[in-house]
């Protein structure tokens, strides 16, 4: 999926099993960017604890998240609170949770309101949310996070928060956790950063034509170089402009590579 959705301190966010472990961290983050976030867990005092404890825009509500009702529950209630659901990220595990999060989030989006964006975590959506999913017409885009399988309630939840939460702002249909929950998988990364890929492929492929290529195809490649260069330099200054931190992060990682090329795309 493409869509773009609105930006995180725009949102009006559903959190599901934010008791603790990784719901507990979604929240903190979303929180943190500027949202407005619903809590939900089964315990009414550890949800209220966790709000009280993240502060700003908050909502604790306490719900059997397995239901059908509690999950109308929690969605009643942040209408009723904030207006409206922008998002939903599922972090109970409840097995049955999906189903009726999906008939929730469809039935209290309201017409006219757009879309909502939809976050899983799990292997796969199973039959039955597929289908609800259908139901819904296109108003839900759905992103399943898939966990590694050494995953733990207390595994490291850092990568897989963030990545719920650019999710619901850009959802992506798939995205996977790597082994200990430190990381993304480097697929779901280059999906993320799509124009590192164009940029890297590009110069590959010249690269590969002035190398091995004789006559005509090294010609070819010599004379198409420059425009190559042009347009590696404007993939990867608007990289660098986009994700300033992250490209700092590669070339403090990998100073040889990046002097290379940015000797190659002078």
């Amino acid at each position: 999926m493409s869509a773009r959705f609105k930006p995180l301190e725009g949102q009006v966010i559903v959190v599901t099993g934010a008791g603790s472990g990784l719901g507990l961290t979604i929240a903190r983050l979303a929180a943190k960017a500027g949202a407005a976030v619903v809590l939900s867990a089964g315990d009414e005092a550890t949800v209220r604890t966790a709000c009280a404890e993240i502060g700003g825009r908050c909502h604790p509500v306490a719900a059997d998240l397995s239901t059908a009702d509690g999950c109308d529950r929690v969605a009643r209630a942040a209408v009723a609170r904030f207006g409206r659901i922008d998002s939903w990220i599922e972090a109970s595990g409840a097995e049955t949770a999906l189903v009726s999060t999906v008939q929730a989030l469809a039935k209290h989006l309201g017409e006219g309101e757009g879309s909502a964006a939809l976050v899983a975590f799990g292997q796969r959506i199973d039959k039955a949310a597929r289908a609800e999913l259908r139901q819904a017409k296109g108003r839900i885009a759905a992103t399943l996070i898939k966990l590694p399988k050494d995953w733990r309630h207390d595994s490291p939840a850092k990568a897989a928060a963030e990545a719920a939460l650019h999710a619901i702002a850009k959802p992506m249909g798939e995205m996977a956790v790597a082994a200990k929950g430190k990381s993304l998988t480097a697929v779901t990364q280059v999906r993320k950063h799509p124009g590192v890929l164009v940029g890297v492929g590009l110069l590959a492929v010249a690269g590969a034509a002035l190398w091995f290529g004789r006559g005509r195809i090294a010609g070819a490649a010599a004379a198409a170089r420059p425009r190559i260069a042009s347009a590696g330099r404007a993939v990867l200054t608007g990289v660098v402009k986009r994700r300033p931190l992250l490209a700092a992060q590669i070339v403090a990682k990998h100073p040889k590579q990046a002097a290379r090329l940015a000797k190659a795309l002078r």
